[in-house]
């Protein structure tokens, strides 16, 4: 038994048990590992609510990094917005943006990303379909300052 104030940093999870679980809770969804890169990709539809478009989510996972989440395609509106929220960049042309999620000590590599990542972006989803409708941002949470990551490498927490 750890002795009071004594803390055990868990174990990170490999590529391979991430894929496992995604795999698990998003049947239809593709997941692959580049094993050269060291890292996953995972791409699959989200629908927020009931009444919502279903968007497409890519995921980018190298293992000791920040997940990167990109929605794209023809369901998303106002691109071109300036005060478009909680997002790194949007690349209006091509019709995709990588959103921000999380404050980066939320996520680490002993969290699965089906449990964390792909629900955050669900919920991500459904505070955007929000903003469209009454123009403010609802869901909290911290904008990126100059559209780059705080931190890259979320395990020296």
């Amino acid at each position: 038994m750890a002795s009071k104030g004594q803390f055990y940093k868990s174990s990170p999870l490999s590529l391979v048990q991430q894929k496992v679980a995604l795999c698990l809770a998003y049947k239809d969804a593709k997941c692959n590992i580049d094993k050269k890169k060291n890292q996953l990709f995972w791409i699959g539809k989200i629908r927020p609510t009931a009444f919502s478009y279903e968007y497409t989510v890519f995921l980018l996972y190298q293992a000791g990094k920040s997940p990167k989440v990109w929605v794209m395609g023809d369901e998303l509106e106002r691109l071109d917005d300036v005060n478009f929220p909680h997002k790194f960049d949007v690349d209006a042309e091509n019709k995709m943006v990588r959103i921000c999620l999380y404050r980066y000590s939320e996520f680490n590599s002993s969290k699965l990303l089906a449990n964390t990542i792909i629900p955050w972006t669900v919920e991500w989803l459904y505070f955007y379909e929000l903003w469209l409708a009454t123009g403010e941002w609802l869901g909290g949470g911290e904008h990126p300052s100059d559209g780059k990551p705080k931190v890259e490498d979320i395990n020296k927490e």
